[in-house]
């Protein structure tokens, strides 16, 4: 027993001893070593120790800040790569790092600041553009975004997450070509799900069923469980088919909300559904829900409104009606179907106020209310 104790403690000691003896050169690898298997706290530790033995040591201070970027500490992340540019002039990696910290912090103004900073020193630094152009999008700067998304990707043609952004925002501004363009190239770099439900949102603005559908089920095989691909896969059939296939738009967006319990556009489209089939009771419960997920969300109220029209709860329907206008003031469907209630109520003065107010707004619909009206 006592020889097994001392050998024990010969081990440990000489494991300790070599530990202590390795230099900041050999702190610094074993720090990178466990960056690249995730383990960053224990990373965090060697790049101190690295410091601990050589104050001057910029690329422990640039790795240690990164590490702790990874780790979310961008206070702590600021700290160190404030000294390894102090060590290191023009240190473009470590600018990077420190502009990224600033977004993460949402200090926009320092994070370009840094991103530029980095860019002067490495003009060919694609990383940065990238993260510029993420900067930009923040600050609602899309077209300043746009021109830094096309650099970084000219600088490193897989960057993939620049071509993502570029197609993303394209498709924000209906620019569906463009948007697919990008796309396109971002899947051939890497194939993502993000990336193939933008594809299939551009087919389907585009009103190209088929390969929308294609997109948002290679979205699936990636990911089964994703509820925004069975959602957009619903919105083709209830939107770009006339008749709208309700039975296929139905079963996707229940499977939407299956993987997606807060998918308003799932359940506004089941309610809409709902109402093209006359099942107005089904309808309410899903535009109900739909509202409480979003209140502000118009065409919901006016949706619901409809079914409880239809329903005879011209009470609710009014009220239902009211809340929408005061959200926006010239919407036009729910004083249309304010008039039906009012006609409905054979109250002709308030359906005739009603006309008043959509002929201001839509005189095709105000002409198809009068002739109700004057039918009573």
């Amino acid at each position: 027993m006592l020889r097994l104790f001392t050998t024990a403690f010969l081990f440990v000691f000489v494991s300790i001893n070599a530990a202590a003896q390795l230099t900041a050169k050999e702190w610094f690898n074993k720090g990178v070593a466990l960056n690249d298997v995730s383990d960053n706290a224990t990373a965090v530790k060697a790049f101190e120790k690295a410091i601990k033995l050589d104050a001057q040591y910029a690329d422990a201070y640039y790795r240690l800040g990164w590490t702790h970027n990874e780790l979310g500490a961008y206070d702590k992340a600021i700290e160190h790569l404030k000294k390894a540019v102090e060590l290191k002039k023009d240190y473009a990696f470590a600018l990077q790092e420190m502009g990224y910290a600033y977004k993460k912090k949402e200090n926009y103004t320092d994070a370009l600041n840094y991103f530029n900073k980095a860019i002067i020193a490495k003009p060919d630094y694609a990383t940065a553009y990238k993260q510029l152009g993420d900067v930009y999008i923040k600050l609602k700067r899309g077209t300043e975004a746009a021109t830094a998304y096309e650099k970084a990707y000219n600088l490193d043609n897989k960057n993939e997450g620049a071509c993502y952004e570029l197609g993303f925002w394209y498709n924000e501004n209906n620019n569906f070509e463009k948007a697919l363009e990008w796309l396109n190239r971002a899947a051939a770099i890497k194939p993502a799900v993000n990336t193939y439900n933008e594809i299939g949102f551009a087919k389907y603005k585009l009103l190209k069923n088929d390969e929308s559908i294609a997109a948002y089920k290679s979205a699936l095989l990636i990911d089964g469980g994703n509820g925004t691909a069975y959602k957009g896969i619903g919105d083709v059939y209830r939107k770009n088919y006339t008749p709208a296939k309700t039975t296929e738009a139905i079963e996707n967006y229940r499977k939407a909300i299956i993987n997606n319990p807060k998918s308003t556009g799932a359940y506004f489209g089941l309610g809409w559904c709902f109402n093209e089939l006359g099942k107005y009771d089904s309808s309410i419960v899903m535009l109900q829900k739909t509202i409480e997920l979003d209140a502000t969300f118009i065409a919901a109220y006016t949706e619901l409104g409809y079914a409880q029209y239809m329903k005879g709860f011209y009470t609710d329907a009014l009220n239902t009606f009211n809340k929408v206008i005061g959200i926006d003031a010239k919407v036009t469907l729910p004083r249309y179907y304010k008039g039906f209630v009012y006609v409905a109520q054979k109250d002709k003065a308030n359906a005739t106020k009603m006309h008043e107010e959509l002929k201001q707004l839509d005189k095709n619909l105000a002409d198809k209310l009068l002739i109700k009206i004057n039918a009573l």
